[in-house]
């Protein structure tokens, strides 16, 4: 008996999943599969994008029952066998190594069935896999997390390769298992206005939008429960402050997660500023015994492992606490260096981060372009400066140690430049400049990799 249309389901290539009917079915065409298979696919079908772990797909497929992993294996292998019926599903379940599983297709979520009008479905698309382990950043995510279940917009700011994107998607898992809203991720690096983003939008939930495309979105999302990840806004931060504004005033149900080097300064915007990952100072000496303190090290450590066959010894750890303090724990800086170990060893590498940006070139290959090197990274957040902030820039570069806004002003004054005090301000807005208020008076300081890069960008 075939399933009523206004059933719950799931639609993935060319397969729909009942789980009420406990049902699955191939162009219309009954599918037989197993009870416990189904189970399996049901899990992650319905947290595709996320890493399910074996415990968790185990816990659920024989509740209250003790079974050997061989028998997730039997089932995953029976399951994979028939969803092999499709080419476009061949490859639908991803093993991440020592992780769990993870279904990597867009699947279509209604709680009402198909429509007889042969609307699509809306798209539960699948987040980015997080392959590697997300270290130092638990309190963030709790933090961040929190903000989210109480507001409707929340930005992640902070420089580049911080780690922005990264964190939004790991909280983004973490909703995911026990949301049940339409879930999308929207990478804009590509958009240059608020119409392209719109449409970015709208393609990845699977949704027709030629014409008019946030009024199409508006009017798709107004009466669903949502929540958008919207990654890298930056450069299109006034048309995007304006777009979200238009889709919170219009979807009463949506939520957005953005990450962005500045906040959008929207109405109901709470932001989060990510700092750097913590690192010994020099006068504390890493140990073996208080390494696992500082989570740059940590990150460090576990990225050369997972690169080469690395052996740590004592003698290691004062490189590595330097390597750590002049990457000014950024992940992204780390792991290039992380890269690097295996054919320059650390202390070469520590030697030479004088010239940063000449060894810290290998990023991942599928990376965006400007996360393959160091220099892309920053290269990315210079260019979105208007010509009076990359000449501020370019004189506090040359302050050794933290600086009052009164020094900064001062010096860019005396250099001839153009309203220091409100290029000062927006710099610190890009996350160009970090700010200490521990003190009365609060003191300014720019990243060593970025002022590296900035003197040889002003050299050049």
């Amino acid at each position: 008996m075939l399933p009523e249309p206004s059933e719950e389901c799931f639609a993935f290539a060319s397969f729909r999943l009942y789980p009420h009917q406990r049902t699955l079915l191939r162009d219309s065409e009954l599918v037989t599969i197993g009870g416990r298979a189904f189970d399996v696919l049901l899990m992650l079908v319905s947290r595709a994008g996320t890493v399910v772990s074996l415990n968790e797909l185990m816990d659920f497929v024989w509740p209250s029952v003790t079974v050997e992993e061989a028998n997730l294996r039997v089932q995953m292998g029976m399951l994979r066998k028939i969803l092999s019926q499709c080419d476009e599903a061949h490859r639908a379940i991803e093993t991440i190594p020592l992780r769990g599983y993870c279904f990597i297709l867009p699947v279509r979520h209604n709680l009402t069935g198909v429509s007889s009008s042969g609307a699509p479905l809306p798209v539960i698309a699948p987040l980015p896999v997080l392959l590697n382990p997300v270290i130092g950043r638990d309190e963030v995510i709790v933090r961040v997390t929190e903000a989210l279940d109480e507001r409707r917009l929340v930005t992640i700011t902070g420089p580049g390769g911080i780690g922005k994107t990264t964190v939004a998607v790991a909280i983004a898992h973490s909703y995911a298992r026990s949301y049940r809203g339409l879930m999308g991720f929207v990478d804009l690096s590509p958009a240059n206005d608020g119409e392209q983003a719109a449409h970015a939008i709208a393609a990845a939930l699977g949704i027709e939008a030629e014409d008019n495309p946030l009024a199409v979105l508006c009017e798709e999302l107004r009466g669903r429960e949502a929540l958008l990840v919207l990654d890298t806004c930056e450069h299109i931060v006034e048309a995007m402050a304006a777009l979200v504004e238009t889709l919170l005033a219009q979807c009463p149900h949506l939520k957005l997660l953005l990450t962005s080097r500045e906040a959008l300064r929207a109405s109901g915007e709470w932001s989060h500023r990510l700092c750097s990952l913590s690192f010994p100072d020099e006068a504390q000496p890493l140990t073996p015994e208080n390494m696992a303190q500082f989570s740059a090290v940590v990150l460090f450590n576990e990225r050369v492992q997972a690169q080469s066959l690395f052996a740590l010894h004592a003698r290691d750890l004062p490189m590595i606490a330097e390597i750590c303090r002049k990457l000014d724990g950024i992940p992204l800086a780390l792991e290039f260096a992380a890269a690097r170990v295996s054919d320059l060893g650390l202390r070469e590498i520590s030697g030479r981060l004088g010239d940063c940006f000449s060894i810290l070139t290998r990023g991942r290959r599928t990376a965006l372009p400007r996360h393959r090197t160091l220099s892309a990274a920053l290269d990315w957040s210079y260019s979105l400066l208007s010509d009076a902030e990359q000449k501020t820039l370019g004189h506090l570069a040359t302050l050794s140690g933290p600086f009052t806004a009164e020094d900064a002003i001062a010096l860019c004054e005396r250099a001839g430049c153009t309203r220091p005090p409100e290029a000062l301000s927006s710099l610190y807005e890009k996350s160009l400049l970090s700010v200490d208020f521990r003190s009365d008076a609060p003191f300014y300081r720019m990243l060593d990799t970025t002022k590296a890069y900035v003197m040889s960008a002003s050299a050049g």
